[in-house]
């Protein structure tokens, strides 16, 4: 074991180090200083944004590695909108990026976020990457994209052209995850 130390064996009358200026406050001092003056709802934000941030990056990442033929190929990397968690309703960070639309109002969207599956020590986090498609009755569809092939068979089956609302009865509802909106109301703009 190596000791390294860090101030001379010999001290004066007491124990305290010495540094230059007697003026200094004694370092629990300036702790509590520091502490009393950090603003925690600024702190929660800046790591809020950091964490919208991360999100968008892997967002890119996991459409350069799962979707390198198809999305990666025409998403733009700096196309991505962050958020931040939502801890109060357990939501992680996530991103969305618009895809365009057919008629200029409402668009297809897509969005990225992780998800916990397991528990404790056993758990995982997935990432989710949701097409959000508006529908011919103007509501919006969800579906979970599992992979390319999923993708690439998805749009082949759309009878409307490309960026269109998609036909209110479309395969695409029933083919859609658990995680889909079931009730087929959301009438908003996803973002």
């Amino acid at each position: 074991m190596t000791v390294v130390q860090l101030a001379s064996a010999r001290r004066d009358q007491d124990d305290r180090p010495h540094h230059g200026d007697a003026t200094d406050p004694q370092p629990i001092v300036a702790l509590h200083q520091r502490a009393q003056s950090a603003d925690l709802a600024q702190r929660e934000r800046e790591r809020g944004e950091e964490a919208a941030f991360q999100t968008v990056l892997t967002a890119t990442a996991v459409l350069n590695g799962a979707f390198p033929d198809t999305l990666d190929a025409v998403v733009p990397a700096m196309s991505w909108t962050g958020y931040p968690p939502v801890p109060d309703r357990q939501l992680m960070a996530s991103a969305v990026t618009y895809l365009g639309s057919a008629d200029g109002q409402r668009g297809w969207w897509l969005h990225y976020t992780r998800r916990e599956e397991g528990f404790g020590e056993d758990g995982d986090l997935a990432h989710v990457l949701t097409l959000i498609a508006p529908c011919s009755c103007g509501t919006y569809l969800t579906v979970q994209l599992t992979d390319e092939d999923h993708l690439i068979l998805l749009l082949s089956e759309l009878a409307t052209p490309p960026g269109a609302p998609a036909d209110c009865d479309y395969r695409l509802r029933i083919r859609s995850s658990n995680y889909a909106d079931p009730a087929h109301t959301s009438i908003e703009p996803p973002f």
